[in-house]
C-alpha cells in the first residue's frame, strides 16, 4: 500500500506554543566553544591520568616479579621519571601539553634510518654536569699516552659508534 491512499491525520492535536513555560533556575550550558573545549580537555585529563595509573601499576607489578629492589629510594626516583615521560608521551598524543615533553625535545633526536625506520638518540650532555678541568698533564705523561694511543693492541671496528 503506498502513502498515496493512506487516509489524512486529522487526529492530530498541536501544543498550544502560548503554554511552554521556561522554568527558572533551570539554565543550559552555553553551547560555545570554550565550554566544550574545557569539557572535552577535563575527560581526557582524567582518561590519561586513569591510563597512566594502570600503565604504572603494571610496570611496578613487573619489575618486582624481576626482583628488581623496589624499596631503594633510588628506584623510587627512577620510576617516577619513567612514569612522567610516559604521561607526556600520552599527552602529547592528545595534543595537550606536557612538561616531560620539553625535556624529551631537549635531549632526544630522531633520525630517519634505511626505508621508513626511525631511531633516537639520546644526548644527556646538555644536562649532566660536564667536569671540572683537571690541571694539564706533564710533557713526559703526555708523551707516554700519545705512544699508547699510536700502537693500538686492538684492530678492527671502531668502537665509538
Amino acid at each position: 500500500m503506498s502513502n498515496d491512499k493512506l487516509p489524512p491525520k486529522d487526529n492530530i492535536i498541536l501544543f498550544p506554543s502560548n503554554k511552554i513555560v521556561e522554568k527558572p533556575g533551570i539554565t543550559t550550558p552555553p553551547a560555545n566553544d570554550e565550554y566544550v573545549k574545557r569539557i572535552q580537555q577535563k575527560q581526557t585529563k582524567e582518561f590519561v591520568e586513569t591510563a597512566v595509573d594502570d600503565i604504572s601499576m603494571n610496570l611496578l607489578r613487573q619489575l618486582y616479579d624481576l626482583a628488581i629492589k623496589t624499596e631503594k629510594q633510588s628506584f623510587t626516583k627512577d620510576l617516577a621519571m619513567v612514569v612522567d615521560m610516559i604521561r607526556g608521551l600520552v599527552y602529547r598524543d592528545f595534543d595537550m601539553v606536557h612538561p616531560a615533553q620539553k625535556l624529551s625535545d631537549k635531549l632526544v633526536q630522531v633520525n630517519k634510518n634505511q626505508g621508513s625506520a626511525l631511531s633516537a638518540r639520546i644526548d644527556y650532555s646538555s644536562i649532566i654536569d660536564k667536569p671540572t678541568k683537571t690541571k694539564p698533564l706533564s710533557k713526559d705523561v703526555k708523551e707516554d699516552l700519545k705512544d699508547l694511543n699510536d700502537s693500538s693492541m686492538f684492530e678492527g671496528e671502531n668502537l665509538d659508534d
